[in-house]
């Protein structure tokens, strides 16, 4: 099968492709390497640029690539929304995908700026509707909102075959409205081959770390102060660090430091960086709801759930320290758990099943 995978968000479609590489899949990503994540793409299309240098720069790139974005038996868009939008330029590249080969999908992971069904569900039904509100903030317009998203969006979804979800919080919304195109939810692919795993063991103090990235989608001012108030109680248990923005290759050095990471506070689910995390065997505090299990059929998992509430963080995270014990065993937990459902081989086999249903 020839595959095109457009677009990138935290090396999603890159560990999609190593799986489907390994069942002797011809594999093409197009993107912009993700913005200061600086992830490797086959063609680079868009621009890490701002202002009419960065319009420009996407232009160029877009005219050198565009001829090579037809042919393929499936294009799996990570978002409905890859080119400028100015001048109807976006549109007019999707139209030409979508008449120049033969199946194309939307992978649901996020992008509620510009996905109207997942902007409704986080505003109106969504258990956490901070998320939203934080969204809001960073994309005051909300896009996916407006009269021009609709329509676009509305078109988007009427000519692709389907939509694959990554988890609970972007299929819901696709079942309210009973999208009769929606896939069932896969899981978020992982090349855990190329991830090391270390015994999580505690050297001189329990390393907490929390990554900046979109902050306030994250919950970061919640987290921050949970984990100031865990280090003023424990100033000889425990050091905690909030850092980010760092290139993919440099984050996943550092994580070896670390021995629990809080992934974020408004999600019921568990992200690609929670992912990563699992596989290097860090105990991972976020996610892990009754919604994820759901969503999965899985009995547990060994995420632990936190709230969006300062108090109720803290607490999880000094049940850590008091059972700093555990935190060994659980780190091989989280490894297990990413071995046997984020398999990146078990994945592709389950996109490649997608792809020929729909």
């Amino acid at each position: 099968m020839k595959i095109l995978l457009l677009g990138e968000f935290s090396a999603f479609h890159s560990n999609l492709k190593e799986g489907l590489l390994s069942q002797g899949h011809e594999v093409i990503i197009a993107s912009s390497g993700d913005g200061w994540k600086k992830i490797n793409s086959d063609l680079k299309i868009g621009t890490n640029r701002e202002g009419i240098l960065g319009k420009l720069e996407s232009l160029i790139n877009i005219i050198k690539v565009l001829p090579r974005l037809k042919g393929y038996d499936v294009v799996q868009f990570i978002d409905p929304v890859l080119f400028p939008k100015f001048l109807g330029i976006n549109k007019s590249i999707v139209k030409f995908i979508f008449r120049n080969n033969k199946k194309t999908f939307l992978v649901a992971a996020g992008a509620t700026s510009k996905i109207s069904v997942i902007a409704d569900f986080s505003q109106n039904r969504f258990k956490y509707p901070q998320l939203y509100q934080q969204i809001k903030k960073i994309n005051p317009d909300m896009w996916s909102q407006t009269q021009k998203g609709r329509h676009y969006n509305t078109f988007f979804l009427e000519n692709i075959n389907g939509v694959i979800p990554i988890m609970h919080e972007y299929a819901q919304g696709f079942r309210d409205i009973n999208y009769p195109k929606l896939c069932p939810t896969i899981p978020i692919p992982m090349n855990i081959e190329t991830i090391k795993y270390k015994e999580n063991i505690i050297k001189d103090k329990i390393v907490f770390f929390h990554g900046l990235n979109r902050e306030g989608m994250k919950g970061t001012p919640l987290i921050s102060k949970a984990m100031k108030k865990l280090e003023e109680t424990y100033p000889n248990e425990v050091m905690c660090i909030i850092d980010g923005r760092m290139p993919l290759e440099k984050y996943l050095s550092f994580l070896e430091t670390v021995n629990v990471v809080i992934d974020q506070a408004y999600s019921v689910s568990v992200g690609v960086n929670g992912v990563y995390n699992l596989a290097m065997g860090k105990v991972v505090v976020g996610g892990g709801e009754t919604e994820f299990l759901n969503e999965f059929n899985l009995s547990e998992s060994p995420l632990l759930p936190i709230k969006p509430d300062v108090e109720n963080i803290y607490q999880q995270l000094e049940w850590l320290v008091k059972n700093k014990n555990e935190i060994t065993n659980m780190g091989l937990e989280s490894r297990k758990f990413s071995e046997a459902f984020h398999d990146y081989k078990k994945v592709a086999s389950q996109y490649i099943e997608a792809w020929n249903k729909y």
